[in-house]
């Protein structure tokens, strides 16, 4: 119950902030707009020629090539719990992908636009929020880091954390988000991620089912 309740919240924040930014809804709030682009300024003119090539590569390659091999790697190396794991997180997936995109197209905020644009990335020309790597990241995370959490396990989830945190960022710094749609996606995802969460218990007669059928074969 506590993670529906959590899931619920994230959700309501997710919605309201989404009204504050859409400039369709007739709700768009000027002071969350100026203090949402005054912090993404200051991230996005962060830049250094050191880094730069290390979160182009987090920006295009930290959700779909990472993830899906946490996916493999909990789904063939990691025991029942983690073949339980991975399902609940391809589950995730599979409920944030189309929800981002509608809820996209629901509140059409445009993306960043910048004069110079001093990385090279190809320009994005969907809508910004919510930001669908932070949605997908964040629910992997967050969903390893509420099951894996003792030694050696909480090192795996604490690992992927800090990576997804670092794709969120580095979708502020190549320019394709504002901070705020960062934010909405985490929310998104978290809550998405809780849901699956909860109701995550139904999974199991179907997994002990084939763990079952598994181990009396020869």
């Amino acid at each position: 119950m506590r993670y529906i309740l959590a899931a619920i919240i994230c959700v309501a924040v997710f919605m309201i902030m989404g009204f504050a930014l859409s400039p369709k809804l007739g709700y768009q709030n000027p002071a969350v707009i100026k203090l949402d682009e005054a912090i993404t300024s200051l991230f996005y003119n962060a830049h250094s020629g050191n880094i730069d090539d290390f979160m182009i590569l987090l920006s295009m390659y930290g959700r779909e090539i990472v993830w899906s091999a946490v996916i493999v790697f909990l789904g063939i190396f990691a025991g029942w719990k983690g073949k339980k794991i991975a399902l609940i997180i391809v589950i995730s997936f599979l409920i944030i992908m189309p929800l981002n995109t509608l809820l996209k197209n629901f509140f059409e905020r445009l993306r960043p636009v910048i004069e110079i644009r001093e990385i090279n990335v190809p320009l994005k020309t969907d809508f910004a929020y919510p930001s669908g790597h932070a949605s997908i990241v964040s629910s992997g995370a967050l969903i390893l880091m509420i099951f894996y959490r003792k030694e050696k396990e909480l090192i795996f989830s604490s690992l992927l954390t800090i990576e997804a945190a670092l794709v969120c960022f580095s979708r502020i710094y190549v320019g394709d988000h504002y901070f705020f749609d960062v934010i909405g996606g985490t929310l998104l995802g978290s809550g998405v991620s809780l849901l699956s969460i909860s109701f995550s218990k139904y999974l199991d007669p179907a997994v002990n089912g084939v763990r079952k059928y598994l181990e009396k074969s020869p």
